[in-house]
């Protein structure tokens, strides 16, 4: 950032994919980041999350409007841990095309506002409407789309061109930040460790809060961002020495026994849910895995079957947290269950403060405004 605008606003671009919260969350920490190192910092955020997500994720020392703009494929999802090939490649030619309104939309709206920086959380279309209109670009990814989609390439060859076409954009990055836990190192590119949003308020206030007595212990049981149907909710109550705070796509926060189900939004802040907790079970992806191993707590890990990413993850979580796999059909039909006490009996971790790669991002961010 030149010193000459030092201290005017400075005006960022940001397009995030919507596979799910955990590309939001991680932005999001950078955004706050971000923030602090440029005071009056404004946003413009384009993604399909809700604006309640930024409401709750972006603190007052930033400004932002947030666009429903579909920002790229991704994979595209028939529940947490099915997602749907055909589909996903009858969608891609269209996308691809940038051709949409959508895309119309945000185009005007970069050129009226003129941003100093894109900041792409694995997004083609920012880098894309960056290259076309000469605006510096950041790339955040611990995988590309093109690295996903080429896991499937054997089997079906119609991912070739899109691999081809997704490969030469997410490489006209003028920076290029890659985070752990990666699922490709490429040398030449600035690494950092997992990013997780910064914790607001301690156990002992989220317990409070949750109206459980001090010293409780709960479990708390999350498919990320994507719906689920919990099949297991009964199962849980047989359990009654442990707590089980269960997010997901409930209407409201309900109590039943000793389950207190939260919907996504519950107007608590997840890290601390996370850091409050005895440990985490649920489907593992990028967001999940950072703020576990922001908050050091154990996590029963539940990895999508057919799905690239997992690999690493896993390699990550095994090398990093005390941990208990569990497979998909296992989560689903509540058989992990039955191994609690053996979960409960891993090593607990020494609490010390991670480090999050958040600031260094925004720091790299800064050096190309």
């Amino acid at each position: 950032m030149s010193s000459s605008s030092a201290l005017e606003p400075l005006p960022v671009a940001c397009f995030v994919t919507s596979h799910g919260f955990g590309h939001g969350t991680r932005t999001a920490a950078v955004l706050q980041a971000l923030a602090r190192q440029a005071p009056g910092l404004k946003l413009d955020l384009f993604s399909t999350l809700p604006e309640w997500f930024w409401e709750e994720n972006l603190s007052s020392l930033a400004s932002f409007r947030s666009h429903q703009v579909r920002t790229d494929v991704g994979l595209v999802q028939k529940s947490a841990f099915e997602h749907d090939l055909d589909q996903t490649l009858s969608e891609l030619g269209a996308f691809l095309s940038f051709g949409s309104e959508e895309v119309e939309r945000a185009r005007k709206t970069l050129l009226e506002t003129g941003p100093a920086v894109i900041l792409c959380d694995v997004s083609p279309l920012g880098l894309f409407l960056g290259k076309e209109l000469g605006i510096p670009t950041v790339l955040l990814e611990n995988f590309t789309w093109d690295w996903i989609y080429g896991g499937y390439l054997e089997a079906d060859s119609r991912f070739g061109p899109y691999i081809e076409q997704l490969g030469e954009l997410f490489g006209s990055a003028d920076l290029r930040i890659q985070t752990e836990p990666l699922c490709e190192r490429m040398q030449e590119h600035p690494l950092v460790p997992p990013i997780f949003r910064e914790f607001e308020q301690s156990p002992e206030r989220t317990l409070e809060r949750l109206a459980l007595p001090a010293g409780s212990r709960y479990l708390l049981v999350t498919t990320g961002g994507i719906p689920h149907e919990y099949l297991f909710l009964e199962r849980l109550k047989g359990r009654q020495d442990v707590h089980f705070l269960v997010t997901g796509s409930f209407s409201q926060l309900q109590r039943e026994e000793n389950l207190t189900l939260l919907p996504h939004r519950c107007g608590f802040h997840f890290p601390d849910l996370v850091r409050a907790s005895c440990g985490v079970a649920g489907k593992v992806g990028y967001g999940t895995v950072a703020e576990t191993w922001g908050a050091r707590v154990p996590l029963v890990a539940v990895y999508r079957d057919n799905f690239r990413e997992s690999s690493a993850l896993r390699s990550f979580v095994e090398g990093n947290l005390p941990n208990m796999e569990a497979s998909q059909s296992d989560f689903l039909n509540g058989s992990w269950i039955g191994r609690i006490d053996d979960f409960l009996a891993l090593s607990t971790i020494e609490k010390s403060g991670q480090e999050s790669g958040a600031c260094e991002v925004a720091k790299l961010t800064l050096s190309i405004a």
